[in-house]
């Protein structure tokens, strides 16, 4: 009997120290492919990115959080001159993205240097197109508009695993850790109305845009760190 009660106390004492630095950060590269009729009428994969904030439950495997994932299925971009001035030329940029903010729920090892773990997501997937006005020198956007968007909804099932590289603490005594994270994650989306890469078409009376219809279904594969404090 006190063999068990040891055992007992040396397991709860091991997850409380496991769930001791409970927030998490995530910061990954995401590469998607888009399923089914999403892939049909793209036909390109997407890059992106993936973020997320966590916390552990204390004295569980369990994780919750929120997380947003931008990804970009293309774009495009020309010259021209500003308006009554031919001297200045600056760029015009159309992009067609799609951001999806989630919540999301973890089920993850709290042991050793390699933790794997399964997650689900519920949350939306907007999808828009974007064009901007730069000029030659800086990124920043001198003027935008969105030329088409469409909000519909998504369910997210994925797993990956975590490998620690380094945890320590520092001077003021406070505990920090870095991992590796590597996870994959299908997003089952909505139907959805949408333009992609070219179908923003310039024309004497303005703009004609080829609006697309499908499922928004996309498997996204991530690689990325994630801060433990």
């Amino acid at each position: 009997m006190k063999k068990v009660i040891l055992s007992f106390g040396i397991l709860i004492f091991s997850l409380g120290l496991s769930n001791a630095q409970p927030f998490n950060i995530e910061l990954n590269f995401a590469a998607g492919t888009p399923q089914g009729t999403f892939m049909q009428e793209l036909d390109r994969n997407s890059y992106g990115l993936d973020m997320a904030f966590t916390y552990q439950i204390p004295y569980s495997f369990i994780h919750i959080g929120a997380g947003l994932t931008y990804q970009n299925f293309g774009w495009s971009e020309r010259r021209e001159n500003f308006y009554g001035i031919p001297e200045v030329d600056l760029r015009v940029r159309t992009t067609n993205n799609m951001v999806t903010p989630h919540l999301l729920m973890r089920l993850e090892s709290p042991f050793g240097t390699f933790r794997p773990f399964v997650e689900g997501t519920i949350g939306f997937n907007y999808l828009y197109t974007e064009s901007s006005l730069l000029d030659d020198w800086e990124e920043d956007d001198l003027a935008s508009s969105i030329n088409y968007d469409y909000l519909t909804s998504s369910f997210g099932l994925g797993g990956g695993a975590k490998i620690k590289l380094y945890d320590g603490f520092d001077d003021d005594g406070d505990y920090f850790g870095i991992s590796l994270i590597v996870k994959s994650r299908l997003t089952l989306g909505g139907e959805a109305l949408y333009l992609k890469e070219g179908d923003l078409e310039r024309t004497d009376d303005g703009l004609n845009l080829n609006i697309r219809q499908s499922r928004t279904d996309l498997t996204t594969f991530n690689i990325g760190v994630v801060f433990n404090f």
